[in-house]
């Protein structure tokens, strides 16, 4: 009798400009076992998503340079398999549901968050595979 190959770790793409807070937020993900990848701003997670596609983008909504919602639209004018990446918001705007709304993503979560929140988002993205979906 074979053995069924393990599942491979998600790869989570944390794209946020607040170093402290992505350190814990790479850290704690690492520790849950997924594979972490960081970048500083929107322009860097542009990168790295040509690179390589995560299966999930964690990102800020508030960022120098290229925004979270400005890399969401990036990813959909792309494409290259990266319209077909959920993504998740994280922020402490006022109106994140709105923001996600006009993303068109329904993984959001406000700062500050409960890391078990975040996981409990992270992995239910995951499971549910939703990409980006802007209304027209």
């Amino acid at each position: 009798m074979s053995e069924a190959a393990p599942a491979r770790p998600a790869t989570v793409l944390v794209v946020d400009d607040d170093d402290d807070l992505a350190w814990i937020v790479c850290e704690v993900l690492a520790a849950e076992g997924f594979v972490v990848r960081r970048a500083r701003d929107g322009v860097d997670g542009l990168h790295l998503l040509e690179a390589a596609l995560p299966d999930v983008v964690l990102m800020d909504v508030e960022m120098p340079h290229l925004t979270g919602p400005e890399l969401s639209y990036r990813m959909l004018l792309h494409d290259l398999g990266m319209d077909a990446v959920p993504v998740v918001l994280v922020s402490g705007v006022a109106e994140l549901d709105e923001v996600a709304r006009r993303v068109g993503t329904p993984y959001h979560l406000a700062k500050p968050y409960d890391l078990d929140e975040l996981l409990t988002l992270l992995r239910r993205a995951l499971d549910e595979r939703r990409a980006p979906n802007p209304p027209r």
